[in-house]
């Protein structure tokens, strides 16, 4: 009969494998994902719910004042930012000019508003500077918004106000430079084909008129022309003589 050699004997006596070092790990794993699926999607559901909520609130508010409440209502909402523009955009039209400064401010210096928004908000702060009769800080803030060129939909429309006042000043060099830098963006904007026209009329306007060059000519006497001689008198009538 044959016998089990050693190295048979050793796969006889060798100890199962545990497969509990391997599921068991593999069932945390999924037990982790799927609780962490979960609450990803209760927050999302409480962030949509605090989102409808607060456009509902935004819709009803027909006032500066309701608006910056829907705002201080819900702080950590999108419609916040958005409460805020509209009353800053309404406190603008009142001539309100403070109140709009200090709303459009608010939401520039908030850290998660939108770069949209925030670029929004620059603008009318802007103009709210302007209308206030502050040019400098007008300017400034506006060129803020321009400086990021085609980064931004509303450097067009920001470098083509900043050169407008500088047309108010009489500043010619500096509302060239401005129109030049405007005229280099999107092609398309109505505001960069207004700061190509203007640019042409400035071009126009320095150039020197044109004037013809006419040749002097030296006035000489025709060639044809008869010299003026004097005329003798006429010899007066003989007396008749007497017979």
């Amino acid at each position: 009969m044959a016998t089990l050699e050693s190295d048979d004997s050793n796969i006889l006596d060798a100890e199962p494998f545990n497969w509990r070092l391997v599921i068991y790990p593999i069932l945390v794993a999924l037990v982790v994902v799927v609780g962490g699926l979960s609450y990803y999607y209760y927050l999302q559901q409480q962030r949509d719910q605090l989102e409808a909520s607060a456009r509902a609130a935004l819709v009803a508010a027909k006032t500066p004042e309701e608006l910056l409440k829907v705002a201080e209502q819900y702080p950590h909402a999108d419609q916040a930012t958005l409460a805020l523009l509209s009353a800053a955009s309404r406190s603008f039209s009142d001539r309100d000019f403070a109140a709009a400064i200090k709303d459009y401010q608010q939401v520039i210096q908030t850290p998660t508003t939108d770069p949209g928004l925030r670029d929004s908000a620059q603008v009318g702060l802007a103009s709210a500077l302007e209308a206030s009769g502050k040019s400098d800080d007008a300017i400034s803030t506006y060129l803020e918004v321009a400086d990021q060129a085609d980064k931004s939909p509303y450097a067009p429309f920001a470098y083509y106000s900043a050169a407008r006042l500088y047309e108010e000043r009489g500043d010619k060099e500096n509302e060239r430079r401005i129109l030049t830098e405007a005229a280099s963006l999107d092609p398309d904007s109505p505001f960069v084909k207004q700061a190509q026209q203007k640019l042409k009329e400035m071009t126009a306007a320095a150039e020197p008129p044109l004037t013809a060059n006419v040749p002097a000519t030296a006035t000489t006497p025709a060639a044809n022309a008869t010299p003026a001689v004097p005329v003798p008198n006429a010899p007066a009538p003989a007396a008749p003589s007497k017979p």
